[in-house]
């Protein structure tokens, strides 16, 4: 809603040509409503997770819901939650004036911020949990659709504890968002729980697939022994998965005291179409896990790694059950320990055309490095090949310029299989070794000319 501007007429009044009284009085309401749609809350000596205190955030919350939605604003201070969780009705966003100055402390063994309903949202606030309760939650969100969370920052936690739950939820938006703190010693603001789960635990009520989210700009410390940084779990034994969710910009630290031992940067279980986007995975025990778990047709296919890097790991990726189509491009340390169906996998040695000449004089592609091992290299200038050196051991390169090698060379030697029977529709020109009495009496290499298999030795 915007602002109702109050046409008062033309000087000196009752002309006629302003707003009637019953039109001025419904543009004033309107403009309080838009003003009272703000709930504010200051005082930092209260208990704020009882509604019955007026003042409290449990209070503000419950008004703004009940007036049809609205943001509850925190003023800067430590907002103490001992008793029950606070929970975000629909279309209401309760906002502080920032993540290190708005502060709810969670000191009871409870779930520090519910979200069970459609539409709302947090921003701009820091959120405490305890670390004597080893699984509450810090944030809890069961809303079905469309829930935000911008600009927080949440420490604390116990071993089986998570900053942020999503639970069943669709079409979240995570965003600029800080979990622990980087340093060697346990602080108010260091994370001694775990980072983020998006998961399904009610697939027999809910047999779907959930996802269809974002989380970009995410800053996740891991302090403690056997944490995980980001976890994409669906339900093992079904054909529902968590699906369709991009990690863009997403940096995961183990730092001590627990010296990353056992940690995980990103763990997907039963998890597909999922894309990771820009994602740095630094000191930790295992930087990703890819796994299929269960007897469901949840398997783990077309997940995208793209400009993804893992450094100072003890274990890059581990994947296992039914994981295939996956993409790795442009990544660092991140490759598959061997090849499933329909995996792609461009390393970093690719080289493309020298932008500075037009790519119809100057163009190629090369997989490998230039040392020593397997590679390939397709060279389409018509100058001079712009692509290095390829590997010399095993090798195919194919060239197209009008400069040195023209054709097709393959290093050290062009292998024919040994054919056992005849080819069916061979062509002008191919080249066949045949065994013997398949063609002719003769073992050795064919031509096929002019219609016929031609003995050549």
């Amino acid at each position: 809603m915007s602002k109702q501007t109050i046409n008062v007429g033309v000087s000196p009044g009752d002309q006629g040509d302003g707003d009637s009284l019953r039109e001025a009085f419904i543009k004033t309401q309107a403009n309080f409503d838009e003003l009272y749609s703000f709930f504010p809350v200051t005082d930092t000596s209260i208990e704020h997770d009882d509604p019955t205190i007026d003042g409290s955030i449990a209070k503000a919350l419950l008004d703004a819901g009940a007036s049809g939605g609205g943001t509850v604003l925190m003023a800067s201070g430590i907002f103490r939650c001992p008793s029950a969780a606070l929970v975000i009705p629909e279309n209401v966003v309760l906002k502080g004036v920032g993540r290190k100055t708005s502060i709810i402390e969670v000191v009871g063994g409870h779930i520090g911020i519910s979200m069970p309903n459609d539409f709302s949202g947090l921003e701009s606030l820091g959120l405490r949990m305890p670390k004597a309760f080893l699984a509450k939650d810090g944030i809890k969100v069961t809303a079905k659709s469309s829930a935000h969370l911008r600009d927080l920052h949440i420490s604390g936690g116990g071993p089986f504890s998570w900053a942020i739950n999503l639970d069943i939820v669709n079409v979240a938006r995570l965003e600029n968002i800080v979990i622990g703190v980087l340093g060697g010693t346990i602080k108010p603001d260091t994370l001694t729980g775990n980072g983020i789960i998006f998961q399904n635990t009610d697939s027999t009520n809910w047999p779907f697939n959930f996802g269809d989210s974002k989380l970009t700009s995410i800053d996740i410390f891991l302090s403690s022994a056997s944490t995980v940084g980001i976890k994409l779990h669906g339900p093992d034994n079904t054909d529902d998965s968590i699906n369709n969710v991009l990690l863009s910009k997403v940096e995961i630290l183990a730092t001590p005291p627990g010296n990353g031992d056992g940690c995980v940067g990103v763990h997907l279980r039963n998890a597909r179409r999922i894309t990771l986007l820009g994602v740095d995975l630094e000191s930790m025990d295992t930087a990703i896990i890819e796994e299929h778990v269960g007897s469901g047709g949840n398997f783990s296919v077309q997940n995208n790694y793209i400009a993804t890097f893992a450094l100072g790991v003890n274990t890059s990726y581990i994947s296992s059950g039914v994981v295939r189509d996956r993409t790795f491009i442009g990544c660092d340390n991140i490759t598959p320990g061997s090849a499933g169906d329909a995996d792609v996998v461009v390393p970093r040695a690719l080289w493309l055309a020298d932008g500075s000449s037009r790519i119809k004089e100057t163009q190629g592609i090369q997989f490998d490095d230039g040392v020593d091992g397997n590679g390939i290299q397709m060279d389409v200038t018509s100058i001079n090949p712009v692509i290095r050196t390829a590997s010399r051991d095993n090798m195919a390169q194919l060239t197209l310029g009008s400069n040195g090698t023209q054709g097709v060379e393959c290093l050290p030697g062009l292998t024919l299989p040994q054919q056992t029977q005849p080819i069916s529709n061979p062509a002008e020109g191919m080249l066949a070794y045949f065994s013997a009495g398949v063609i002719a009496s003769d073992e050795g290499l064919y031509q096929y000319r002019n219609g016929a298999w031609v003995f050549i030795g």
